[in-house]
């Protein structure tokens, strides 16, 4: 089976969403897109990387799709304890709805995502 190489994740505004994700996963940002970011001159199709300077996970590109609904742009599923679960929620995530299993959340363009508990 193939192994995944990358997620995207379309939002409006990616100067908002880029560190959220970044935050949130805990991948940093590409030194040449962070500069992008924080002066602000993101092209119009270009797009933000995350990535694991170990290369153990996969990248993320932040891109932008201003015409795409806010629901439906993407939808991951992660797992971590209450710690975690309070970091998310303190760099912008809301609390959708608590199911007995897992929480679901929105991020800060209402892309909604899960997160489950870490088990052992």
């Amino acid at each position: 089976m193939p192994d995944l190489a990358a997620v995207v994740i379309l939002c409006r505004d990616p100067y908002l969403i880029a560190p959220f994700w970044s935050t949130v996963t805990g991948l940093p940002v590409v030194e040449q897109d962070a500069a992008r970011l924080a002066d602000r001159s993101l092209g119009p199709a270009e797009s933000v990387l995350l990535r694991d300077p170990h290369g153990h996970r996969p990248d993320i590109w932040i891109s932008r799709a201003d015409d795409l609904p806010a629901p439906g742009r993407m939808h991951l599923d992660l797992v971590g304890d209450a710690e975690e679960r309070a970091a998310v929620l303190e760099a912008g995530a809301t609390v959708v709805r608590e199911l007995p299993d897992w929480t679901v959340l929105a991020d800060p363009e209402g892309n909604q995502f899960c997160l489950h508990p870490r088990h052992g």
